[in-house]
């Protein structure tokens, strides 16, 4: 009589390389997740000052100080006042474009370029 004992499921080893993939995934998303929620939020201001009226009337002064002002209430830092330009060509167009470093293991670092560009009506 032959006895089948066969292993099912997983063994120790695979378990933890499992949570180890499993868990800088998490950490990845820990790191990152500001920054695009934050990024989101810039998004969302250049769309509220581009939809105000006559805003492609208004000086780039004007506008820069209309985005400085949707920043603080988003609690956007990483955007400074020289990230925003006036572009001109075929009509207005507002851009928004600034690199984020952030920390990631040690002395590694991410480093996220975001740039928007929306005309301004």
């Amino acid at each position: 009589m032959k006895l089948k004992n066969k292993q099912k499921g997983m063994s120790m080893i695979g378990l933890l390389i499992g949570m180890f993939i499993l868990g800088f995934i998490v950490y990845t998303g820990i790191r990152i997740g500001p920054v695009y929620s934050e990024y989101y939020s810039v998004v969302k201001a250049m769309k509220a000052v581009a939809a105000e009226p006559g805003a492609a009337n208004k000086s780039p002064g004007q506008i820069q100080e209309a985005m400085m002002k949707h920043f603080y209430t988003s609690y956007v830092e990483r955007v400074k006042k020289n990230d925003i330009k006036v572009l001109r060509g075929r009509g207005k167009q507002l851009q928004v474009k600034y690199d984020v470093q952030e920390p990631f293991i040690g002395n590694l670092d991410l480093l996220m370029h975001f740039e928007k560009t929306i005309p301004l009506n």
